[in-house]
């Protein structure tokens, strides 16, 4: 529900408020309410700290390595040191995304200084790879980087408590986990990856349900950039796995069902769309193979998305009170 000033001013017209309450009212929800909302400026903080933030991870080219050593070290500390002082800046000034979003940049740039200090060290073993493979290809020697990077983040969340830092300690828990089980089995091909992301997503889903239940609150949302990257992380790998039999593609679709499921439980829309989107290669696969000749097919799609429709509008009378029942299974938020 939005609730707006009018509403309010319909409350004192309907003799429910005063006005004088009705302004401490607002003035109370302007200064209290923090939850995050879906505005162009939050688009804006989070598309130009992408950009920031891929330009010293994804996008560290080749190029880069003739200043690898003390130069790119140098750099490395400059960036990290102006991420965290605009942090600083912005939380001044009650800009509490764009702050979370500079100091998760500084924590993005940390394996980047930590490669270098590596090879200034001679650390890194022949052949060694440049940074830019770090996130195309999975090693043991990887894992130092990752190692001081997940220490960083923790000492960073500790203190500065922005969720968005969740975000790449998620990714450096992911990449950390899979270059050391390259080094526990000697690993030397890729075809375990999308098993190993499936369970790997799982982890990180059932980790941001008790960080939901247990840290999360209205005015910041721990659980959400778990939820994002472990959602995406379990359906990849699960859209990866060789699903040959009809059976099994049968299977791989109601897995997909489960998640619009369990996204009405925990409230979160990203199960929805993943697994609207499985669904649909699904019924893909089915409408150009098993019924390539079918002209009834489509025919049929149609009235299955109206039938659904409709159940919907009877879903809404009933949502309330099936949420009700299912409310004493369903672990209650922790409130602060």
């Amino acid at each position: 529900m939005n609730l707006d000033y009018q509403d309010l001013q319909d409350a004192i017209d309907a003799k429910l408020l005063t006005s004088a309450q009705a302004k401490k009212l607002w003035s109370f929800w302007e200064k209290e309410s923090k939850k995050p909302q879906f505005q162009l400026s939050h688009v804006m903080y989070y598309f130009g700290g992408m950009l920031a933030i891929s330009a010293v991870t994804l996008f560290v080219t080749n190029a880069w390595e003739q200043l690898r050593g003390l130069p790119l070290l140098i750099i490395s500390l400059l960036l990290f040191t102006l991420g965290l002082s605009l942090s600083k800046l912005f939380l001044k000034k009650d800009f509490a995304i764009p702050a979370g979003i500079m100091c998760t940049f500084s924590l993005a740039v940390v394996p980047l200084a930590v490669y270098n200090l590596q090879v200034m060290m001679g650390l890194l073993p022949p052949p060694a790879h440049n940074y830019s493979d770090f996130h195309q290809w999975i090693n043991w020697y990887w894992v130092p980087m990752e190692l001081i990077t997940l220490v960083v983040g923790l000492v960073m969340l500790y203190f500065y408590r922005f969720p968005f830092l969740l975000f790449p300690i998620s990714v450096t828990l992911w990449y950390l986990s899979m270059d050391v089980f390259t080094l526990l089995f000697h690993l030397n091909d890729y075809t375990w990856r999308s098993t190993f992301s499936v369970y790997y997503g799982l982890a990180v889903i059932f980790a941001a349900m008790y960080m939901d239940f247990k840290h999360s609150n209205s005015k910041k949302d721990y659980a959400f950039w778990l939820y994002l990257f472990g959602a995406c992380i379990f359906w990849g790998g699960l859209s990866c796995l060789n699903w040959h039999s009809e059976l099994s593609k049968l299977m791989y679709a109601l897995i997909n069902f489960g998640m619009i499921i369990a996204s009405v439980f925990v409230n979160r829309r990203v199960f929805a769309v993943l697994g609207t989107l499985g669904i649909l290669s699904y019924l893909g696969h089915l409408s150009f193979t098993l019924f390539a000749n079918s002209l009834g097919f489509p025919i049929s799609l149609v009235f299955l998305g109206i039938i659904i429709i409709f159940t919907a509008t009877r879903w809404s009378r009933m949502e309330n009170k099936l949420l009700k029942y299912f409310q004493n299974y369903i672990p209650q938020k922790k409130t602060k």
